[in-house]
């Protein structure tokens, strides 16, 4: 082959180099420049995208799996808050109950007073606050005795008797016995009784028999109905 004849083969070489892989060919148009590389990074392919879809869906799952658990703890947690307050209720309605003053019935005493005036006694209404309740009265007459009674309700809810009589203190309780223990309230002398039902102060005004009596709680509450019943008599 002459010079002439190598260097055209070269120069057509060349031309093939030049023009279709440097330049347009696939170097920079498919490859290098902006074909296959730049779309592979733009598009996701199909299988990443199943992917994250699946992710997210288990991520769903997962978290309403979690959220269903705390409120069934809420739930059991209010339940059991319910079943502590319920007996809590019930006691503090029943200490309410048993606290307040309840109402009682109060009787009319006159027709009895009156009587036992006509008969006599020297019948003393004790001069005694408003939440002083008389809730009982009775009087009896045998002979030439007459007894009078009148129950009373305190302010502090306890029950109290007093009794008057032109007779002895057995006319009042025939459990009375001995002199019994001097008690000194609202300036009058009294002999107490104690018993395992209360206690009970006997005193002499004006020559009359007075008998107090007081269930066990109400024992507190003599002293006023003792000065109630001195004011009364101006003793």
């Amino acid at each position: 082959m002459s010079t002439e004849e190598v260097k055209v083969e070269a120069g057509v070489a060349g031309g093939a180099v030049d023009g279709s892989a440097v330049e347009g060919g696939t170097v920079e148009s498919g490859t290098a420049e902006g074909g296959s590389a730049e779309g592979t990074a733009e598009a996701p392919a199909p299988g990443v995208e199943r992917d994250e879809v699946e992710n997210e869906a288990v991520a769903n799952a997962t978290a309403a799996k979690s959220a269903r658990p705390k409120q069934r703890r809420m739930r059991d947690m209010a339940m059991s808050m319910a079943v502590l307050l319920v007996p809590i209720g019930l006691f503090y309605v029943g200490w309410q109950w048993l606290a307040a003053d309840r109402q009682v019935s109060v009787v009319d005493t006159s027709a009895n007073y009156s009587t036992a005036a006509s008969l006599g006694l020297a019948v003393i209404e004790p001069e005694l606050g408003g939440e002083w309740k008389a809730i009982s009265t009775d009087l009896a007459v045998e002979g030439e005795t007459v007894t009078l009674r009148t129950g009373y309700y305190s302010p502090e809810g306890n029950g109290l008797q007093l009794s008057e009589t032109n007779g002895t203190a057995l006319d009042v309780n025939e459990n009375l016995s001995g002199a019994g223990s001097s008690v000194e309230s609202a300036g009058i002398q009294w002999a107490a009784y104690e018993s395992d039902n209360g206690e009970t102060w006997v005193a002499e005004i004006g020559g009359e028999t007075v008998v107090l009596s007081a269930e066990p709680d109400g024992v507190g509450d003599l002293p006023e109905l003792a000065e109630g019943v001195a004011e009364a008599a101006g003793a």
